[in-house]
């Protein structure tokens, strides 16, 4: 046991391609509300959003996505999460944001008159955090009237990853 942790602790195994892509959920999900009013969402007052990441696609690089990628919801227009990041090895970090929740599929309907920042954001996207250890935090975003986006997330998700 200590033979194959010492090479890891080391350093020795990053960087190293894997044989295929690996996916999966951060340890934390992103916990967001309260959710109420004629401002909320369905799903609650209090409500969780699993975060898949990719890693072993490209060298130095994690594809992040919303585990259940939620159907259209009105309110759903201004709001996003963000993948913020950074590599331990090198000190890089980052940010990056997405969607949780499918787009309107007709862009001329009225609901689609004021175009929302997060309505142009895609639904996975990839970060270049350089091989190592990454940690991973995700917050999920709200717009506010004449004002920049807050988070609404109780608990930001929370994960750390070995990129290839």
């Amino acid at each position: 046991m200590l033979v194959l942790s010492v090479p890891l602790v080391l350093g020795a195994g990053v960087g190293a391609a894997t044989a295929a892509p690996t996916t999966s959920e951060l340890l934390v999900p992103v916990v967001t509300g309260p959710e109420f009013g004629p401002a909320g969402v369905p799903g609650g007052l209090v409500q969780t959003i699993p975060i898949e990441a990719t890693v072993g696609e490209k060298p130095g690089e994690v594809r992040f996505t919303a585990a259940d990628i939620r159907p259209y919801y009105y309110q759903f227009n201004y709001r996003f999460l963000t993948v913020n990041w950074r590599n331990l090895n090198t000190g890089a970090v980052g940010a990056v944001d997405l969607r949780h929740w499918e787009a309107l599929e007709d862009p001329s309907l009225p609901i689609n008159a004021e175009p929302r920042y997060p309505v142009n954001l895609p639904l996975e996207v990839t970060a270049q955090t350089g091989a190592g250890p990454v940690v991973v935090t995700v917050t999920h975003n709200r717009e506010q009237w004449q004002a920049p986006p807050e988070s609404n997330a109780l608990i930001p998700g929370l994960g750390v990853l070995l990129v290839p």
